[in-house]
């Protein structure tokens, strides 16, 4: 019996996309003064390219970054201290993901998420998109010493909600790291199809709320 829906956090219920780009064109005006041969479209799209999806650390992307422009006035670890202190105000969420948490609370599901990053930066987004009033909890990897795929931070979760595996859905962008990870734990995955991976077996969705199709079907059958 479905009782809990839990999410990733970037890409999943952020539009981590969006929310980049707003901080990188709000970063450059800033800071454009000290990088005076660059284009802002070179600074942010050598950024994206670089970061891959937000798989590699920002202390490389912005290595990288300044290597690859030529900047030289300033440091790496200046734009690298800045997106530490700004880029979770530019968190944005799907136009979706408030409206389809509201109906599944609503439909008495408990809601949690479980992600990989820091705990001020992620704290910090969950507050900025209006999270925490609506899910039950919330594990951090830094928080908890492990991060996903590790089976033992999904188990975080289960113990706070108090509910065994087979009882929950997890929804998320990646095919290990949510998708693999969750199924092997006995949850039910959901695959968020953003366009980055190849879509592994079993659901899949494009937007939030076709989650509330597959809730009515897991009901029906159980």
């Amino acid at each position: 019996m479905l009782n809990a829906v839990l999410f990733d956090l970037d890409g999943t219920l952020l539009d981590r996309d969006k929310s980049l780009k707003m901080f990188l064109e709000d970063q450059y005006e800033r800071y454009h003064e000290y990088m005076v041969n660059v284009q802002r479209a070179d600074f942010i799209n050598y950024f994206i390219d670089f970061d891959d999806h937000g798989y590699v650390p920002k202390t490389a992307v912005y290595e990288q970054l300044f290597a690859a422009l030529d900047i030289s006035y300033i440091k790496p670890s200046d734009l690298l201290r800045d997106f530490d202190d700004k880029y979770p105000h530019f968190a944005y969420s799907y136009d979706d993901t408030l409206e389809t948490l509201r109906r599944l609370q609503a439909r008495g599901y408990k809601l949690g998420i479980i992600t990989n990053g820091s705990t001020k930066h992620q704290t910090m987004i969950i507050d900025v998109l209006g999270l925490e009033t609506l899910v039950t909890g919330f594990v951090i990897s830094e928080e908890v010493g492990y991060r996903k795929p590790s089976p033992r931070i999904f188990e975080v979760m289960l113990d706070q909600l108090g509910e065994r595996a087979e009882d929950c859905m997890f929804v998320g962008d990646h095919p290990d790291n949510d998708v693999r990870a969750s199924r092997e734990l006995g949850m039910i995955p959901v695959f968020k199809d953003n366009g980055y991976f190849e879509r592994p077996s079993g659901y899949c969705i494009t937007r939030l709320m076709e989650l509330l199709d597959i809730v009515e079907e897991l009901h029906a059958n159980s």
